[in-house]
């Protein structure tokens, strides 16, 4: 395990900090549409900000529930079961997340049923056994619990993962397994940023729909 990683640790124990908020927040916007995305958080801009609602714009043609995981935990500090019981009973429930959120919904999906999952720039693992990757290291040394190390896939969800052409990107889409109801997308000249550069280029919207509704 990396050096740093354990340092972390012990600074977390020293330096123990008491959140006066829910691990969990849920927003949902229900307007009787045939479809419920579920919308997962990325880190956002950092632990001392609640992340945005993301990918709001979906709100026009489905019902979007967004759900935040407040500690960027990669879903292992998150109440899954808060998420189940918010769900209205809906049995049409799509995911789509950014970075951690893309982890996020990609593991949702094989707890629960979810049709389809649109997943930009996930991690295959952030924990420091697994991951050569050391990007998310201070948030890993947070998570109390490893609940969800790595990617796990459900063979009745259909996936589309996009990843940027950097050496990162490429890192963690060659531990994607290669299964038929797993489609990569790779775009070139992009970074890890690829649901704000699909925005950039107004093709985010087109490309959301046309994997959901197709």
């Amino acid at each position: 395990m990396k050096l740093s990683y354990y340092l972390k640790k012990i600074q977390n124990l020293i330096l123990k900090k008491k959140f006066n908020y829910p691990k969990t927040i849920i927003d949902f916007f229900y307007s009787n549409k045939k479809i419920t995305v579920i919308s997962f958080s990325s880190i956002g801009r950092g632990r001392k900000y609640i992340q945005q609602n993301e990918f709001f714009n979906l709100t026009k043609k489905y019902n979007v529930m967004f759900v935040k995981d407040i500690t960027r935990s990669w879903l292992n500090h998150v109440d899954i079961n808060q998420i189940k019981t918010s769900l209205k009973n809906s049995d049409n429930n799509y995911a789509i997340g950014h970075s951690m959120g893309a982890f996020n919904a990609i593991i949702y999906s094989t707890l629960n049923p979810v049709k389809k999952v649109i997943a930009f720039s996930p991690q295959y693992s952030i924990h420091p056994k697994i991951s050569k990757d050391d990007t998310f290291l201070n948030f890993a040394a947070n998570i109390t619990e490893w609940k969800f190390k790595k990617l796990k896939f459900s063979d009745k969800t259909d996936y589309l993962l996009i990843f940027g052409d950097s050496d990162k990107e490429k890192y963690h889409m060659s531990m994607i397994p290669k299964l038929k109801n797993i489609k990569l997308m790779v775009l070139k000249n992009c970074n890890h940023n690829t649901a704000p550069h699909l925005k950039k280029l107004k093709k985010l919207d087109k490309t959301i729909n046309k994997f959901f509704l197709n």
